[in-house]
């Protein structure tokens, strides 16, 4: 998701950076929710909340493991603007079933509770305060779960510090390029870097007002989009302009899949919100993402999976398969650089 103009992301980087606090793992209270109002239905799934004290803030999460006993991998997920925990479950699935876990993370702020102030709260939110925000999450979170592996604590035992991962979806591919090292080229910006993951994949991703501080991201980056992937709630109503966030990035360890006719829902991996906002705008979904949606999803899901078995754990055959991925359609395209 693009920042709106009337916000601009220099200035309200500056204007946050003074009040910038270090995230404290002493500070943090853990809440255990062992029977929410919408418990996933899913086994193997665990969710409950975190009180970061530094900034009298929850953070709900849901942990997803894979069958079995034995140390895993783990993604992080960032929702979308307007998103939930619910965001990137069809993709955590998959990668559930190849041995990769995923915490998701819900956001205060930009999560789906301003659907409830309509289009003005909705646009509010996209705003370069809540991906400060977001960027305080992702840290904390990861503060905690290192904690609670150290201490073999419950399902946090399994977690290998060694091979983490960090995704997201639209305003969630956002936070993942500023975990991943972005740098907004102000002296006083906090610095939103996560040094313990060691690979990214960013669905939506757009590189906004300042396409040059991408470059300074370096760790391997999975970028995916499509032809009809536009802006929810801006001008842009096909994906092209996403293409600048691969294009930016130094050459290396960057990848991308483009879907020809894949829309933004449809890499938003069973979150709802992803279609509130241009429906909010009277804008129709078009025809092609539901009649390719099969295609589509089991590319993301297929992709994705060998992306994370490669990147954190040195899979030489998920390597291999994404080389030439099979699936894709003539207008579909796979670039690796």
């Amino acid at each position: 998701m693009n920042f709106f103009p009337d916000d601009p992301l220099r200035r309200a980087l500056l204007r946050r950076a003074s009040s910038w606090s270090a995230l404290c793992a002493a500070s943090a209270a853990t809440v255990w929710l062992p029977a929410l109002a919408q418990q996933p239905p899913d086994s193997g799934v665990q969710q409950g909340q975190w009180r970061d004290q530094s900034r009298l803030r929850d953070i709900p999460w849901r942990l997803r493991l894979p069958e079995g006993d034995r140390p895993v991998p783990l993604v992080v997920f960032s929702h979308g603007l307007g998103g939930s925990l619910d965001g990137g479950t069809e993709w955590a699935r998959a990668w559930a079933e190849a041995g990769v876990a995923t915490l998701h993370l819900q956001h205060p702020g930009s999560d789906r509770a301003i659907w409830r102030g309509g289009l003005p709260a909705v646009k509010a939110a996209a705003s370069a305060e809540q991906l400060i925000e977001r960027g305080h999450d992702v840290q904390f979170a990861v503060e905690q779960l290192l904690k609670l592996q150290k201490e073999r604590q419950g399902p946090w035992a399994r977690v290998r510090p060694d091979a983490l991962g960090m995704s997201g979806h639209s305003f969630g591919a956002q936070t993942a390029l500023a975990t991943a090292g972005r740098d907004f080229q102000l002296r006083s910006a906090p610095d939103l870097t996560v040094s313990a993951f060691k690979a990214f994949a960013a669905f939506s991703p757009s590189a906004g007002h300042f396409p040059g501080s991408i470059k300074s991201i370096t760790r391997p980056m999975l970028c995916l989009t499509g032809s009809l992937d536009g802006n929810p709630l801006g001008q842009e109503r096909d994906g092209h302009y996403r293409r600048a966030v691969y294009d930016a990035l130094p050459a290396g360890a960057k990848a991308q899949l483009w879907l020809e006719g894949a829309d933004h829902m449809s890499f938003g991996g069973g979150e709802r919100g992803a279609g509130f906002g241009q429906r909010l705008l009277g804008r129709e979904r078009e025809r092609a993402p539901e009649k390719l949606a099969a295609h589509h999803e089991a590319l993301i899901k297929s992709i994705t999976t060998d992306w994370w078995r490669w990147r954190l754990l040195d899979d030489e055959g998920a390597s291999a398969r994404l080389k030439s991925p099979k699936g894709l359609n003539a207008d579909d395209e796979w670039l690796q650089g």
